[in-house]
C-alpha cells in the first residue's frame, strides 16, 4: 500500500513534522519523502509559453509544430 500525505503549511509546527519524517525516512528505507513545487507556478509558465508560442505563429515566421514534426529538416 502507497499512502500520501501533503503538509502545505510552512509554520513551526509542520516543519516539525516534516523533520520527525525525515529522520524517520534515515532508519525505515520504505519512506520516501518528496518536495512537490505548487502548480500554480507551472500554470503562469504554461500561460506565458502559449502567449509567446501564438506571437511567433502570429509574426510571419513562425510554422506549426505539426508542419515541422512531418519535415525535420525544415527547422532551420
Amino acid at each position: 500500500m502507497v499512502y500520501t500525505i501533503k503538509i502545505k503549511d510552512k509554520s513551526v509546527k509542520a516543519r516539525s513534522i516534516i523533520n520527525m519524517l525525515k529522520a524517520l525516512q534515515e532508519d525505515y528505507d520504505f519512506i520516501e519523502i518528496s518536495e512537490e513545487h505548487e502548480n500554480q507556478d507551472d500554470d503562469k509558465i504554461m500561460k506565458e509559453l502559449e502567449i509567446r508560442y501564438n506571437a511567433f505563429l502570429n509574426s510571419g515566421e513562425g510554422k506549426e509544430w505539426s508542419t515541422l514534426l512531418k519535415n525535420p529538416c525544415s527547422f532551420v
